[in-house]
């Protein structure tokens, strides 16, 4: 009988996750600096999601193999997660505090983890597990390459401040490519066939 593991649990979690970010942000956040407490939640969201991507991660990095690049993909998921996490978990508490987190985060300036780093991870796992991974659905390599150059795509648009690229990037990327990515990981880690 099919039974969801922790790895695909958390992956199939960082899919919830992302959409409600995007719920959280563009409903509550956006255009409302003093909306402090709904910051913290989708900055949570985001700190949330980083600690989930180390476990998953791991584990779709083990599936490709140890050694380069299973190994590479393994430590370069966990690092921008635990990166991303530390970015949510500071603007979180600085939003509970009361007070907006600076414009260029210390933790993580522009999204550099949580949209670059990310893309990076996300193209690359793209690339390289459609020959290493098995159950590898066809349609999770594009979604995966699409996934990662629109995370780079927005962490560019961040840098630059352009408003509307990062609404239509981050937009793509927290409701469609991301959750759908992660809705595919979670299926390949954690679907197993068991009798019982």
């Amino acid at each position: 009988m099919p039974r969801v593991t922790l790895p695909g649990a958390a992956a199939f979690g960082i899919a919830v996750l992302s959409i409600l970010y995007a719920i959280v942000f563009l409903g509550f956040v956006r255009g409302h600096p003093d909306a402090h407490v709904a910051a913290a939640i989708a900055n949570a969201c985001i700190a949330s999601s980083g600690l989930l991507v180390t476990v998953a991660a791991s584990a779709i990095a083990s599936r490709i193999g140890t050694g380069s690049p299973g190994s590479w993909i393994g430590l370069f998921g966990v690092g921008y997660g635990l990166l991303s996490a530390t970015h949510g978990a500071f603007a979180a508490i600085s939003e509970l505090a009361g007070t907006t987190a600076p414009g260029i985060s210390p933790t993580d300036p522009r999204g550099f983890a949580t949209f670059g780093l990310a893309g990076l991870w996300m193209l690359t796992l793209g690339i390289v597990a459609p020959g290493a991974v098995s159950g590898w659905p066809g349609w999770l390599t594009p979604v995966s390459i699409a996934g990662g150059l629109d995370l780079v795509a927005l962490f560019v648009a961040t840098v630059a401040g352009a408003e509307l690229p990062i609404l239509l990037t981050g937009g793509l990327a927290s409701v469609i490519l991301g959750p759908a990515f992660w809705i595919g990981i979670g299926t390949i880690l954690s679907l197993t066939s068991r009798t019982t």
